[in-house]
């Protein structure tokens, strides 16, 4: 066997330590900023690196920039969001005085009509506001604010700018009761406008609901005639719209005529009413000269 050659040691076959190579790079790179700085002589190659270093230098921008465009965009959409609800709270708030206002005007305006019927000497009356109802809906009754302090008396009509609505019935000292005319224990003389033909109308216990059970079934009766009081009773001034009729009915087996009608004045949409307070229920009436029975005088 031959003997084994040996090779001899070389330093620069072996790997360098970590140490000495970091210490050779650093001192390298000192070296060289130190030459530029005093001379100046790297400057083309700054450009250099710096052209071929650029998209790297972009790149590692790319998350930043999207970080921020993404925290903008969604601070702008916190703020557009809060706008939305600000406007959209004041819409509703703007709708709500709108819809105040449009009733006001609508309840000022039915004021002016019900005031300017009660300067009329012939319905001159008193203005008064509904201030409750019956709980049971077949009693047909509602309550004002106003009573015997204020001149109100039992037996007043009670009107709206669209024609009669009841009668007081009950009269306390700051309050009143009327009982309205589709109440089903109220009757009405009226008349049929279009013909004026003379009948009774009776309440049906239903709300703003009447009939004419006494209209013979050869009578000229249609729908869509209007009702007015006749005044023959002495409580109701004579040509006061009462209701519409809405049914007419005939059955051969039936003398009369079905009919149903709907009151004009309701109280639902009628927060005022006019009282009657003046004595000018006779006022109307026809004369009654050279009748056999004497005449009919009023109640006291």
């Amino acid at each position: 066997m031959s003997p084994l050659k040996s090779r001899p040691s070389d330093l620069f076959s072996q790997p360098a330590p970590l140490w000495l190579r970091s210490g050779i790079y650093g001192l390298l790179a000192l070296t060289c900023i130190l030459f530029d700085h005093h001379y100046h002589r790297l400057e083309k190659v700054h450009q250099i690196l710096r052209i071929w270093t650029l998209p790297l230098q972009e790149l590692a921008r790319v998350p930043l920039w999207t970080e921020q465009e993404i925290g903008r965009h969604l601070t702008t959409m916190e703020r557009l969001q809060a706008e939305n609800d600000a406007l959209r709270h004041e819409l509703l708030g703007q709708a709500a005085l709108v819809q105040q206002a449009t009733l006001l005007d609508r309840d000022l305006t039915r004021l002016r009509a019900l005031r300017q019927l009660g300067s009329s000497p012939q319905f001159a009356g008193q203005v008064c506001r509904i201030i409750g109802s019956a709980r049971n809906p077949f009693v047909q009754k509602v309550l004002l604010e106003g009573g015997a302090s204020q001149g109100i008396r039992t037996g007043s009509p009670v009107l709206t700018d669209q024609g009669l609505m009841g009668q007081i019935t009950r009269v306390y000292p700051d309050e009143s009761e009327v009982t309205l005319i589709s109440n089903r224990n109220l009757t009405i003389p009226v008349e049929i406008e279009r013909t004026g033909l003379r009948t009774l109308a009776m309440g049906t216990g239903h709300q703003g609901e009447l009939s004419l059970p006494y209209v013979p079934s050869e009578t000229d009766v249609r729908v869509g005639d209007h009702l007015l009081t006749s005044g023959i009773d002495g409580l109701y001034p004579r040509g006061l719209t009462v209701a519409t009729l809405t049914s007419v009915t005939r059955h051969p087996s039936s003398a009369f005529v079905e009919i149903t009608a709907r009151v004009n004045a309701g109280t639902d949409t009628y927060p005022d009413v006019l009282v009657m307070t003046s004595d000018t229920s006779f006022q109307n009436l026809p004369a009654l000269d050279n009748l056999p029975h004497s005449p009919i005088h009023k109640k006291p």
